[in-house]
């Protein structure tokens, strides 16, 4: 549908009317998938007339179809599977694809590219008129599409703005000024390849992101990836800080998760499937943000030899997180799924295995993130990461506390000590924060580090409990 206007293709091509066919009965269709139709036609969307009509050459690809600022684009050409057949019989593609624009409203031929029509797929950005034509890879679409080039055309004149050999694995998604892809991003007005400072190591390094098996491909809203990642999953553009997952039920094998005016919708595509999730349902759901949200990442891959400059260790934690103040917070140790190896060694006091904490995150206040908070570990006397490459840099450490315990009148002090300097002394997380289960936050400054940070600590004497107690290590180079 555009405007006043219904928009579709008629008549699939049936196998006696596919180039090079031969000894092929006259009712034996192809419908080529499914996939393209032998003409468009535009009809009033009120009284029915046909407006306009167009025969293709070859076959309009369904997915090689674009509309937008009065513009209807059109791929026509053979889809793989045909162009491979006709291989089979010693047939080579005819060289006159075609990729035509038309005035939407009058179907008067607007420009036309005989030369480098490649593309399964055309997307269009009315923001910056431009055309993208590209092929639709998928783990579970069409077979042998394989990311290799795409084509940015002006949508006006048809003039190419770049031809590219980039690579992608998944139906190209124009989101503002870039092309969202599995495994990499581009410049919509260059095609050049986009990078994000690492958050760990601040290294420039190509953007991705991962997912882990299952069917489907990703879409996109204006903050939201949606996909299949195991379970359902999604990326957080805003944030950037990893992949999620909705656990429970999966996506279809259609693309499913679908967001619109702030609702996550599911709608249920998986009756056929025979995956064992435990829920088989139709749901929609809204943001809460006082909910727990876990992410898994691979970052550090992409810079593994660089010296850690900011990194958040979220002891206990099941998952990773991005901080809004741009710390991607690490679980140790790893439950949650791939995450980046943290350099860290941790010992227990009189050589015990120190025992983590884990509470859910709305039972906590005070300061610092409350998912920080909730969970931590127990009986750590001292806590070595190794942070850097031989070069001594400054380092602010920030320490996170909170009292996991609902206790009464008795006293956890203890004395903490960062590179061999006592910086905590007398501390008892609940009597400095006014209770239990509310956080703390205690930073130094100016802490110099060449390999190793070295954080240790002693239960003082007159301390109740024999248990030293931690929730979360940042630390973020002071040249960052």
């Amino acid at each position: 549908m555009y405007e006043d206007l219904l928009l579709g293709g008629n008549q699939f091509v049936p196998y006696s009317k596919m180039d090079g066919a031969k000894s092929l009965k006259a009712t034996e269709w192809n419908d080529f998938d499914q996939s393209a139709s032998r003409e468009m036609v535009a009809l009033d969307r009120y009284t029915g007339a046909v407006r306009w009509r167009v025969k293709a050459d070859h076959g309009f690809l369904h997915n090689g179809t674009a509309v937008g600022n009065g513009v209807i684009y059109l791929i026509d050409k053979l889809p793989l599977s045909i162009e491979k057949r006709l291989s089979r019989r010693g047939t080579m593609p005819p060289e006159s694809y075609r990729l035509k624009a038309l005035d939407v409203h009058t179907g008067r031929p607007l420009w036309e590219k005989r030369r480098n029509v490649f593309g399964s797929f055309l997307a269009y950005s009315e923001e910056y008129d431009i055309l993208l034509q590209s092929t639709r890879p998928s783990r579970d679409m069409v077979e042998g599409e394989n990311g290799e080039r795409m084509i940015a055309y002006d949508g006006k004149t048809g003039a190419i703005l770049w031809d590219r050999p980039n690579t992608y694995d998944s139906v190209p998604i124009l989101h503002g000024d870039r092309i969202i892809c599995q495994g990499a991003m581009y410049s919509l007005r260059t095609g050049e390849v986009l990078t994000r400072r690492n958050p760990l190591t601040g290294v420039v390094a190509p953007w991705t992101f991962e997912r882990q098996y299952g069917c489907n491909y990703p879409i996109a809203s204006e903050y939201l990836l949606t996909f299949r990642s195991a379970a359902a999953g999604f990326f957080d553009l805003g944030s950037d800080g990893g992949t999620g997952n909705l656990g429970g039920f999966k996506s279809g094998c259609t693309s499913n998760l679908v967001v619109a005016d702030g609702v996550l919708n599911a709608p249920d595509y998986t009756r056929t499937c025979s995956c064992a999730y435990q829920n088989q349902t139709s749901l929609a759901m809204v943001h809460m943000p006082e909910g727990e949200v876990w992410t898994f990442n691979l970052f550090a891959e992409a810079a593994a030899d660089a010296p850690l400059r900011r990194l958040g260790v979220n002891f206990g934690a099941p998952g990773d997180r991005m901080a809004k103040n741009g710390t991607l917070w690490l679980e140790y140790p790893v439950v949650g799924g791939p995450s980046p190896e943290i350099p860290i060694e941790v010992t227990g006091v009189n050589d015990v295995a120190p025992r983590m904490f884990r509470h859910h995150a709305s039972l906590f206040g005070g300061d610092g993130p409350n998912w920080v908070m909730a969970s931590g570990i127990r009986g750590a006397e001292r806590i070595r990461l190794n942070l850097g490459d031989g070069t001594e840099r400054p380092y602010t450490v920030r320490l996170y506390f909170a009292e996991p315990d609902l206790l009464n009148a008795a006293l956890r002090a203890m004395t903490v000590t960062v590179q061999g300097r006592a910086r905590l002394s007398a501390f008892d997380v609940a009597q400095v924060a006014g209770g239990s289960r509310r956080g703390l936050v205690r930073e130094f400054k100016g802490v110099l580090v060449s390999d190793t940070l070295d954080i240790d600590f002693y239960m003082d004497n007159s301390s109740d409990l024999d248990e030293p107690v931690l929730s979360g290590l940042e630390v973020v180079a002071e040249d960052w």
